[in-house]
């Protein structure tokens, strides 16, 4: 027969254990995350895409259909669409960054001409070696297929580099396959794994966390898509030659806040002055971001992510410059989800010290 006073001594030794094993648990990840960063990109971007994925899949199998069968039919639909948006976006980039180096390579002569006398006399700066950088530049520019051809030589020599890309290419659709396929059977195994006096709890930070998570990953790729559209369009209606490559880089890169509207900007005033617009060109080509940022904070982020995700574009920036200094690219890829989760932690911390409901935080 079981003393209480052995049950109640049981629970606090447990107690006591289960924040040292969290803290172990932490110190583990970071030292796989820091050893292993390389090795984990197929798995991080398969876990990501998969988390992605999974609302479509349950829905189909809250209709009757069989998980199996609902994560194939998702799995083909997501393949055919990416391979048909690349087969289609693809050639266009292409073909306007061969248009774009041209026109780079046409203008070079007035950099000899007009700009490096004028720098040299009114700023008492001598260029002529960024002279020299810009003439062997341009014979690169003048054939920019034959530029490639020895870089794709290299990348075909160096076996090991391409084994390891196809690798990585071959494995994240089966990671993302399975893991799509039993995302909730995983899900609910590590809930079974929580100790009984912590597992409501953990429910609900991990509730509010998938809620933060999936409101900014789901609504942040459609402001991404909604961007890339509406610059493209905004571009080509003002004539710039190059619109497809500029606006879809600058929609990619507006992942990071603000990135993309500069990053594209800056591009984009460089293209229109190389096709020769003048002053008006210059002009439009400020108009046209400038309304893609006012759609982006007026329109898109209100409708597409809300106030949900609670996540200041500051805290995105550092969470991921932070990722990407610790951990390369894979800590890229889980910067933001990991101050999501912080984010989380700190309000579940917040609301017991301060003794309130969570409704009741200010965000």
């Amino acid at each position: 027969m079981t003393h209480p006073e052995t049950d109640g001594s049981l629970l606090v030794s447990r107690k006591r254990t289960w924040p040292g094993l969290f803290f172990l648990i932490i110190v583990l990840v970071v030292l796989v995350l820091h050893y292993l960063g390389s090795m984990l990109i197929p798995f991080v971007i398969a876990a990501l895409l998969a988390f992605l994925a999974n609302p479509a899949v349950r829905w189909m199998v809250s209709h009757h259909i069989p998980r199996t069968l609902a994560t194939s039919f998702s799995f083909v639909v997501i393949l055919l669409a990416a391979s048909g948006l690349a087969l289609l976006i693809i050639p266009l980039i292409e073909q306007e960054g061969v248009e774009l180096a041209h026109a780079f390579a046409n203008y070079l002569p007035l950099w000899n001409t007009q700009a490096v006398p004028w720098i040299r006399s009114h700023l008492g700066v001598d260029v002529s070696t960024f002279s020299h950088l810009i003439q062997s530049l341009k014979l690169h520019l003048h054939s920019i297929r034959r530029f490639t051809t020895p870089l794709l030589g290299w990348v075909t020599r160096s076996s090991l580099f391409l084994v390891g890309i196809l690798f990585d290419i071959i494995l994240i659709p089966i990671l993302t396959f399975y893991l799509l396929k039993d995302w909730d059977h995983l899900v609910e195994r590590c809930v079974t794994e929580i100790p009984e006096p912590y597992r409501t709890p953990a429910i609900r930070v991990g509730g509010e966390i998938n809620k933060v998570l999936s409101a900014f990953f789901r609504g942040q790729l459609l402001v991404m898509a909604a961007l890339a559209l509406s610059y493209t369009l905004g571009l080509s209606l003002i004539g710039l030659h190059v619109a497809l490559l500029i606006g879809c880089f600058a929609g990619l890169m507006s992942f990071v806040p603000y990135l993309g509207f500069f990053s594209g900007l800056i591009l984009a005033l460089l293209a229109m002055f190389l096709q020769g617009g003048g002053p008006l060109g210059l002009i439009s080509v400020c108009i046209v971001f400038l309304i893609g940022e006012g759609l982006e904070s007026f329109v898109y982020i209100p409708f597409f992510i809300g106030g949900r995700t609670h996540l200041h574009p500051v805290a995105v920036i550092f969470a991921i410059l932070a990722g990407g200094a610790l951990f390369g690219f894979v800590g890229v890829l889980l910067a933001v989800p990991c101050a999501a989760v912080l984010f989380v932690l700190i309000r579940e911390v917040l609301r017991h010290f301060h003794n309130t409901d969570p409704e009741r935080m200010p965000s």
